[in-house]
């Protein structure tokens, strides 16, 4: 592994000696009990954990088989998180992003305020850390295309919710995943890997298939019922404990929504409350629901939802005969929520071989390229702590058109600066910029 992601460059005018000094070091090899990575993704800050064992077999209900690696929120969608989403984009609020079961009820967690034009959106008291819920599938994939798209602030439409990783103005049984979706909501099988699949204890056997563990809170034993503290919080998180049944009692309710993450109830991919707290949407389309006239003249395309929630049963929350119900496209309730997942996004390799060198006043760079990365950002600056840098000096210098054979980049003058100049060079990929460190 590496302690940073870049390599220095210390220019020392005084003379003409140039100094290539190494950012990073190489350190002995550290094997964690799950060899897998959790970080917080750039350009969307949604805490994702890395799924990897591409191609992993089914288990035997023929669920759970994923061609390649992909990465998965460690947490369901919460209101603060929501609360963002309506503020860029639902001032007006045209396709009903926002639900009155989200104020009104004492499961929702969010508030609206002005008319429509001016709304604004806020989470409430005690429900700033719990998972959001009141909002139907179209709703989920609007949150998705808005994250494709960059988080953008704006009316609802296709540069903000309405296209991006999915065509919303297709009929509903039509909608699917586009190529290149950056985030999207899982399929069933994906959320199924990601709750279960475990390659890395032997023990699981969960249904008697070997990696897959009949909970996902890596056990094969019915995991207790959370209990509740009077502001949500989870009052007996343990290494199996999950929000079902009707345990978790708060702001007057027989059961409720809990923060996100209070059971300490991991699984192998370091993912909280896949068991349990609200169920959460999937992309797998399941049977229309049957017309019924006059009053529903056609077929309603439905999707599965998975993980079961503050109110139903521990067995619903079991692998091979979990609660996997088709759902209307445009149900919405309490216990229905979101789990984003995201493509998978590999750290983009440290420029290697960075080479410096001298033509009159300017300065040339070049370095090799490791592949992942669509463009670098060359920062430039007088001292040596990046902590206090500004913008980058070069953004965006493109990953395929050097600016002459064999440099990468001219920093025109640089040697007439008149002082000592330390660079930076740091990497993009579609997952954002790599971090100055």
């Amino acid at each position: 592994m590496k302690t940073g992601g870049h390599r220095w460059v210390h220019l020392a005018l005084a003379g003409t000696t140039l100094l290539g000094l190494p950012h990073s070091a190489d350190v002995g090899p550290v094997e964690p009990i799950r060899p897998l990575t959790v970080s917080v993704d750039p350009a969307s800050g949604i805490l994702m954990a890395f799924v990897e064992s591409p191609g992993n077999p089914a288990d035997g209900s023929g669920l759970g088989a994923v061609a390649s690696s992909y990465r998965i929120a460690v947490f369901e969608i919460t209101n603060p998180q929501f609360v963002e989403f309506l503020n860029a984009v639902a001032a007006a609020d045209p396709n009903g992003l926002y639900n009155d079961g989200m104020t009104d009820s004492a499961r929702g967690g969010i508030v609206r305020s002005g008319s429509s034009g001016s709304h604004t959106y806020a989470a409430k008291p005690n429900f700033e850390n719990k998972p959001a819920n009141w909002f139907n599938w179209y709703d989920a994939a609007r949150f998705c295309n808005w994250l494709h798209n960059g988080k953008p602030a704006g009316a609802q439409g296709p540069a903000t919710t309405e296209d991006g990783a999915y065509d919303l103005s297709l009929p509903g049984d039509q909608v699917s995943r586009k190529a290149g979706a950056k985030y999207f909501i899982p399929t069933h099988d994906e959320w199924y890997k990601a709750a279960y699949y475990d390659p890395f204890e032997p023990g699981a056997d969960g249904g008697g298939t070997p990696n897959y563990w009949l909970y996902p809170t890596r056990s094969d034993s019915p995991p207790a019922l959370a209990l509740a503290t009077a502001n949500g919080d989870v009052a007996n998180p343990g290494p199996n404990v999950a929000n079902m049944d009707g345990g978790a009692d708060w702001n007057g309710e027989n059961g409720n929504v809990t923060t996100v993450g209070g059971s300490l109830a991991l699984n192998a991919w370091e993912l909280f409350d896949l068991a349990g707290n609200i169920n959460e949407q999937t992309e797998t389309s399941g049977p229309p629901i049957p017309p019924n006239p006059p009053a529903q003249p056609d077929p309603l395309p439905t999707r599965r939802i998975r993980g079961g929630d503050f109110a139903n049963p521990v067995a619903l929350a079991a692998s091979p005969a979990g609660f996997s119900p088709a759902l209307n496209m445009e149900a919405e309730a309490a216990n229905i929520g979101l789990r984003v997942a995201a493509r998978f996004c590999p750290l983009a390799p440290d420029p290697t071989n960075l080479l410096l060198d001298k033509d009159g006043v300017d300065l040339l760079l070049a370095w090799d390229d490791l592949g992942q990365t669509s463009s670098w950002n060359i920062y430039r600056d007088t001292t040596p702590d990046p902590s206090g840098w500004g913008a980058p000096h070069a953004p965006v210098v493109s990953d395929e058109d050097p600016v002459e054979e064999g440099i990468q980049y001219r920093d025109v003058g640089a040697l007439s600066a008149g002082s000592s100049l330390f660079y930076l060079v740091t990497a993009n990929n579609f997952c954002g910029e790599s971090p100055l460190d």
